[in-house]
């Protein structure tokens, strides 16, 4: 899964990469491709901001939380992109086929 992390305001630490990696790694189970994941990290003032785009087929999934402390509002941001990923992978399963209509048919006359 490629991951990009961009700071706007901010210098990216090598711990803060490797975080925000980790984090991203725990999603991975919900996605079968490999999709694109964008990480903003923002700094303004005390706000500290993270905001995280997954592009899936047939749209994006957005998650953006602010806090006093920029792992909070890592691990907040990332929670609500779990389950959306949760709920966009149980729709999927659930719209691949079941019986098609001949089969369904088939079974009734038998």
């Amino acid at each position: 899964m490629q991951v990009d992390i961009t700071g706007k305001q901010m210098d990216i630490t090598p711990a803060l990469r490797d975080y925000v990696n980790t984090k991203v790694n725990k999603a991975e189970k919900y996605l079968h491709r490999d999709y694109g994941v964008q990480v903003i990290l923002d700094v303004n003032k005390l706000i500290h901001t993270c905001e995280v785009i997954v592009n899936v087929k047939g749209g994006r999934i957005t998650a953006k939380e602010h806090g006093e402390e920029m792992y909070a509002s890592i691990d907040l941001a990332m929670d609500k992109v779990e389950q959306q990923l949760r709920k966009y992978k149980e729709k999927l399963s659930h719209h691949k086929g079941g019986q098609s209509m001949a089969e369904v048919a088939l079974q009734t006359e038998s």
